[in-house]
This record gives structure tokens, sequence and C-alpha cells, in this order.
């Protein structure tokens, strides 16, 4: 597909896929050596597990996963478990990272093997299930692979977001979901919905503004405090939020908005992933019911949430499995459930 776009265009890459500057590369290393970072940690605290947020009459349930990373050379598999958790939605929501690509590898590039479709289409049916590709990682090979990509997708019958030109969806007329990154590995990566354009993209017209935003940093297992203050910010106009990026699970919260609760989602870690890393194996589901309040507005009533671990069946295979703790979080958890 040819856009007539200025932004729809090649332009040179780094060979090193990273979006942050040195001394941003210096704390990843660290957190990739050492753990993720606990800094911050008193500052957000988790929502139970399951919670009424808002008395409404449900409309839809949302669902959504995190990061679907490159999977390499090994194979994935989903659990039933997973699949019932989302068998009750009307949409699922998740973050495409990377590219279905062939294409000569840059270090540190997310490239997909086209096999990801075919295990995300069994997880649920494409024509409900949307897939955002605005991240760091869409500009790793550049206008032209990741164009292929983003149609092939559509192919496959997936909602597809992200592009600069397609920054969002309406679902069912009533409900807009928009994406958008805060961070691109590549310079000049032009074709992709980024954070500074969302106050332009709320729809006015809709029931409900969801924003689904990659932000933070990685390996970080709490949002700092610049990132708590906008999340505050922005749930003023948007009802709410649910993050990716950070590769590892970030607390879900609600704030009080205008006597009502809005949910914010900092990150849902990692989905999916092929890495050896233990650390990047650790992952959020939630599901939420929308309507409106007695007095029209919509609206999160009913959630749920569970944490993921992505489990090694053997060399070639990998499984994503619900868990009922994470180690990271036990302690925080035990309290709240």
């Amino acid at each position: 597909m040819d856009l007539d776009y200025e932004w729809a265009k090649d332009t040179p890459r780094k060979r090193l896929s990273t979006p942050y500057t040195f001394k941003e590369n210096l704390v990843w290393l660290k957190n990739n050596l050492l753990g993720p970072s606990k800094k911050f940690k008193t500052l957000i605290p988790f929502i139970p597990q399951k919670i009424t947020l808002n008395t409404i009459t449900p409309k839809y349930r949302l669902g959504f996963l995190g990061d679907i990373m490159d999977m390499g050379t090994k194979d994935l598999q989903i659990e039933s478990a997973v699949r019932e958790f989302f068998k009750d939605v009307d949409f699922l929501i998740g973050n495409f990272e990377g590219t279905v690509s062939k294409a000569k590898k840059v270090f540190m590039a997310q490239a997909h093997s086209e096999s990801i479709l075919s295990v995300l289409e069994a997880l649920f049916p494409p024509s409900k299930f949307v897939l955002s590709c605005a991240n760091n990682h869409a500009g790793d090979f550049g206008w032209s692979e990741f164009n292929q990509s983003y149609q092939k997708l559509k192919q496959h019958g997936f909602i597809v977001i992200g592009r600069k030109d397609e920054p969002s969806i309406l679902l069912e007329d009533s409900i807009n979901v928009t994406s958008c990154t805060n961070w691109s590995n590549q310079p000049d990566t032009q074709y992709i919905n980024y954070f500074n354009r969302i106050e332009e993209l709320f729809n006015q017209e809709a029931d409900c503004n969801i924003l689904f935003p990659h932000w933070g940093y990685e390996m970080q297992l709490y949002p700092n405090p610049k990132q708590i203050e906008m999340g505050k910010l922005l749930l003023a106009k948007w009802n709410f939020i649910v993050g990716h990026h950070s590769h590892v699970p970030q607390p879900i919260t609600s704030y009080e908005v205008d006597h009502s609760q809005k949910l914010l989602a900092y990150s849902l870690g990692d989905f999916c992933s092929g890495l050896g890393l233990k650390k990047y194996r650790h992952g959020i589901v939630l599901k939420a019911e929308l309507g409106p309040n007695k007095n029209g507005q919509w609206q999160v009533g009913n959630m749920t949430w569970s944490f993921t671990r992505i489990h090694k069946i053997d060399k070639k295979t990998m499984e994503v499995r619900l868990e009922d703790i994470c180690n990271y979080f036990s302690d925080k958890i035990s309290n709240n459930s």
C-alpha cells in the first residue's frame, strides 16, 4: 500500500536499537544486570484484583494485555485459563511490539515471525482484537518494513492502530481507543503516533475515551513522580489509561476524579517474549466493564486483573499462564486481594 504522505518514507537508521540517552542506557543496563528497579515503590498501591470502581449500567467489557514481544526461535503457547479470562470480553487490546519482518536484524530490534499471528488468532477473534503498533520498536526496520507488517496484521483481520494517520479506533460508535508512544528507537520515525498529539485525539463525540500509551522506562517496577503527575493530569480528561513499555508489571490503581474512580494501569509488562532472561517473563492481563452511571457519564464498573508469567516448557516452547502472585509484588498484593 502506497501512501501519499511526506512522513511515509524510509530514513537512515541506527545500528543499535534504543530510545535512550547514554545515561538512561546505563540505568537500563544496571536494571537488566541486577534486576528491575524498585525505586518509588512507596508511591503507588495496587488496587484489589477484583473490584467495583463505580456503579454503572454495563454496556461493554474490554480486555487488555501488555507487550507482545518477538518470540525469536521459540514457539508460543497460551494456556486455556488465559483464553478463559478473556472469554467474556467484547474487545481485546494489546501492544504489538515490533515488526513482522525477515529483514536483516538490527541489534536489539524486534522482528516477529508471522507465526505469532496464528497464536493471537487462536487467543481471540481478530475482528475484535485491537493491536497497537505505536511503540519504540516501530522504527527498527524503517517505513517499508513497518507498513508491510502493519498491512499484514490487517490482512489477518486484526484491528490495527498506531500509524500516524490511524492513531485511534472508535469501537461500536462509543469507545475511542487512542494509542501513542513517548519513545522511538530510531531517529526521524515520523510514521507512528506520538504522545504529543493526544490532546487533539480526544474524541468529544465518544461516550468513553481510553488512552493506551507506550511510556515510562523499561525494567522499572514503579512509575516515577513525573509520570504519576502526568497520569493524574490526563485522567482529568480521559476516562482511563492502560500503559505499556516497562517489560515488567507496574501497579494498577485508581484515582478519584470528579467524584468517580478512574482506572490507571501504568504498565502491563510483557505478555509474551522469547528472551531467555526470566525478568522479561512477567505481565498482567485485565478486563473492565464500561457503561453509564446514573447521570449518564461513562465509567469503569467491575474490573478484574491477574498476573501472568511466561513459562519455559522445553527448549523450543514457551507458554503464557495466569499466576496468582508475582514475586516482585507479593508483599503488595497480599493486603489487597
